[in-house]
């Protein structure tokens, strides 16, 4: 019970960071979150920016879900902190800090490695968008 209040409370503190965060990245045209499986097929046929944006938009909610994992674990793992090791000391590995531990730095690195992934889209949709111009400009000057 506790630890759900916890993760509520730690939730309701992040989500409106990641909204902000999302709302900056996240194209007008993605009314729906995409799926696991559709973000997949997209990633295989991208090949504009607007469909590179989508696959962005959709790493950078993964990232700011993983994040607010991250941290209402971190919360926990600090309730578990070692200064009460002398109530587990007699208890068998992993102990609750450890599986508190544990799951932080899981969710740490799945938000590391969507965030690796919504700025590698992001590359891809600014390195097209720029390509499209440039393609534009010069098909205008030949007319």
């Amino acid at each position: 019970m506790n630890r759900s209040l916890v993760l509520v409370a730690t939730l309701s503190l992040a989500l409106p960071f990641a909204g902000m965060a999302q709302s900056a990245t996240q194209t007008a045209s993605l009314s729906t979150p995409l799926t696991p499986r559709e973000v997949h097929s997209l990633m295989r046929s991208a090949h504009d920016s607007a469909q590179y944006q989508q696959i962005a938009g959709y790493f950078h909610q993964q990232e700011a879900k993983f994040r607010a994992e991250a941290a209402a674990e971190k919360v926990e793992r600090d309730r578990r902190a070692p200064d009460n090791a002398a109530l587990y000391h007699y208890q068998k590995y992993p102990r609750p800090y450890d599986t508190a531990q544990y799951l932080y730095e899981s969710y740490l690195s799945k938000a590391d490695s969507a965030a690796t992934q919504a700025q590698h889209f992001d590359q891809l949709a600014a390195a097209k968008s720029q390509n499209d111009q440039q393609l534009a400009s010069t098909s205008q000057d030949k007319l």
